[in-house]
């Protein structure tokens, strides 16, 4: 079986850990491609060929999925690829994120949690269940758990590529922020446009416009009105990059 490995490149180590785990777990039927690695892509190669290459040929999808992967376009890219070829879609949610977390339509997939204690079990089993194969290899455990581990230690240990450096807001900039904040005291059920203005004490209309800017910017997300109830709003995984690079949160 020919599996994709969909990473950002500074959770590269993470994902050469799965790879090598799961290909000498099950020898000889598992095929994974992980872009970082040079052997599936050697130098001179046209990566995007190889890339496009392999989303084509793949039978299932692994995508890490943590708080700052999911703000990558090239991360739903690769992942909407396998959801149009109809291949299984696995999230492996890590470093922080939940399952329960997950923005649509990853959240649609049945994901799993590096934090869990059964995750190297799920893992295995669903990927037996994908090539067709009823038994599951015995592997140790323990060492895959840990070596993933060190790997995302890895992860935490590197800055973001593209993190915002701390600033102090403008006066333009500080009712945004507010909003935001206040939208993260709601947790996940998220503030309507009428409950913000009055929490905020200001006009509906005002509000409306600082959540139109805000979902402009991509920092937060307006779920749909349902049986007459209003739209809600959500922080996004970059809305919540956005507070914490200002020593917001």
């Amino acid at each position: 079986m020919k599996l994709f490995l969909s990473h950002i490149h500074e959770e590269a180590r993470l994902a050469l850990v799965l790879k090598e785990w799961l290909e000498t777990s099950f020898p000889s039927t598992l095929d994974a491609f992980v872009s970082s690695d040079i052997r599936d892509i050697p130098a001179g190669n046209k990566w995007l060929q190889d890339i496009d290459g392999a989303l084509n040929e793949c039978q299932a999808f692994l995508v890490l999925c943590s708080p700052q992967s999911l703000t990558r376009p090239w991360i739903n890219f690769e992942t909407g690829c396998a959801w149009i070829k109809r291949v299984p879609v696995i999230p492996i949610c890590h470093s922080g994120l939940a399952k329960a977390s997950l923005p649509r339509p990853l959240s649609e997939f049945q994901a799993l949690e590096v934090a869990n204690p059964s995750f190297v079990d799920d893992l295995i089993s669903s990927l037996a269940s994908h090539l067709g194969t009823a038994r599951i290899p015995r592997i140790d455990q323990v060492s895959m758990r840990a070596d993933i581990a060190r790997a995302i230690e890895e992860v935490f240990r590197q800055p973001p590529s593209n993190a915002a450096p701390p600033s102090v807001p403008s006066n333009d900039e500080a009712p945004l922020l507010q909003v935001l904040r206040r939208i993260v005291e709601s947790g996940d059920r998220g503030n309507s446009a009428e409950e913000l203005a009055a929490e905020e004490r200001m006009s509906e209309p005002k509000m409306q416009y600082y959540l139109d800017e805000l979902r402009e910017r991509g920092l937060v997300h307006r779920g749909a009105a349902l049986m007459g109830v209003p739209p809600h709003y959500r922080l996004t995984p970059e809305g919540r990059k956005y507070l914490v690079a200002r020593g917001m949160l």
